[in-house]
């Protein structure tokens, strides 16, 4: 079996994480996996040093793909290629990842299996599609990850409240993050933030945020960010999640298995990636930020447990099973679609505000994979791939009619068109 994992962007974040522990799990049972990008970024090296990794563009993926060089394309769900790719696929059977948002595109016609990293993002992206959306966990690399040595320090000082994540994204709610930790850094508490973009006060400027002197707030590369939990765990201190919604949290079991115990809302991912009272604690979504204060100090004010936190969380999280169910859905002989007699979504009221956020990505979704659409079927029709440039500028138009009437559309349809009539030149 031959699996190819897509992703458009080769991201600095979990899902980059994800694929390369999906591809190396694969890999050792045996099973053919490539990884294929149209964009690099740092973490690309990764990749590369597997031998078995791409950046090019669509019209080459195809060029492989109608070779029959895979059996399998998977892909996130929200990805803005994916339905392009799916459009390419030809008899490899496409399987779609629900990650962390919606996706109102998937359907039996165009995707073999659908899947999600969490029960609550199956549960919300279950009416959008009639195939049955099966949740399966993200996991972590129980040999990357591991708990502070008894000698191992964190620079003295008192415990450490970190942040690790995007401080502008706003599902991450970095506010309220800097409300709590200013409340905790009264009681003693360092303040450390791991954010990949290098955030600054003035871009919060009229958002609630209470600012304050962070000891640390920088980028952490992928490879030292183990150190970084490490150092928090060894702090008696805690990693601080104030998300509205999560597909899953992968921040929350690798600081785990750390050692380094994390607090979170009880919020859709987040309370599957954190096991209550073990790994770390769920607070409730709607407490003020005084009583989520209040908990974590007095929870600080306790010992902590590095390795019986770490070994319940590489126990939970460990990649064997995750591996396992995608081989077993790659080798499944029929498609698995949804008894609607088995009843909606579960809606969690804590999850209002994180739906809110999810439903507006959806809507700037389907802009994005307009724009790629258009700009797919440009370089399919030059590449002498008329009928494929035609089928991708459909998908484009249904997702947003009005998103090719614009100027810069306009223009790239006319260069589509060009291509569109020069007579076919394969390589």
């Amino acid at each position: 079996m031959r699996v190819l994992l897509f992703r458009m962007l080769c991201d600095t974040g979990g899902v980059s994480s994800s694929m390369l522990l999906l591809g190396r799990g694969l890999a050792r049972q045996g099973i053919d996996c490539e990884y294929w990008f149209c964009q690099p970024s740092s973490r690309l090296p990764e990749f590369t040093a597997t031998g078995r990794a791409t950046v090019g563009s669509l019209p080459a993926l195809a060029a492989r793909l109608e070779r029959g060089d895979f059996d399998i394309v998977q892909m996130t769900a929200s990805d803005p290629a994916a339905l392009v790719v799916s459009r390419l696929a030809g008899r490899a059977r496409v399987i779609v990842t629900a990650r962390g948002a919606l996706s109102d595109v998937w359907h039996r016609d165009n995707c073999f299996a659908y899947t999600a990293i969490s029960r609550g993002m199956a549960e919300l992206n279950q009416p959008f599609t009639e195939l049955e959306i099966e949740v399966v966990h993200n996991a972590i690399d129980v040999e990357a990850w591991a708990p502070p040595a008894a000698q191992d320090a964190a620079g003295g000082g008192g415990p450490i409240v970190a942040f690790v994540g995007r401080t502008t994204a706003a599902e991450k709610d970095f506010p309220r993050f800097t409300r709590i930790a200013r409340r905790l850094i009264d009681r003693g508490a360092r303040v450390w933030i791991a954010d990949p973009h290098a955030g600054r006060w003035e871009q919060f400027d009229g958002l609630p945020v209470e600012r304050f002197a962070a000891e640390r707030w920088e980028p952490v590369a992928h490879e030292s960010i183990a150190d970084f939990y490490r150092a928090v765990a060894a702090s008696n201190g805690v990693v601080l999640m104030t998300s509205r919604s999560e597909g899953f949290g992968n921040v929350a079991p690798e600081a785990a298995a750390c050692g380094a115990r994390v607090a979170a809302p009880d919020v859709m991912g987040l309370r599957e990636a954190v096991i209550d009272g073990e790994t770390g604690m769920l607070y409730p979504a709607a407490a003020s930020d005084d009583e989520v204060a209040d908990r974590i100090a007095a929870w600080l004010a306790s010992p902590h447990d590095t390795a019986r936190c770490a070994d319940a969380a590489r126990r939970e999280f460990s990649a064997d099973t995750m591996v396992e169910r995608y081989a077993a859905i790659y080798d499944r002989a029929a498609q698995r679609l949804h008894d609607g007699a088995a009843g909606g979504a579960r809606t969690h009221e804590s999850d209002a505000s994180g739906m809110a956020l999810l439903m507006e990505h959806l809507g700037r979704q389907r802009g994005w994979r307009a724009t790629v659409s258009r700009q797919a079927a440009a370089e399919l029709a030059r590449a002498g791939r008329r009928r494929e440039a035609l089928q991708v500028l459909a998908d484009g138009f249904r997702a947003v009619p009005t998103q090719l009437l614009s100027a810069t559309a306009l223009r790239q349809l006319a260069l589509a068109g060009a291509g569109l009539v020069r007579p076919a030149r394969r390589a």
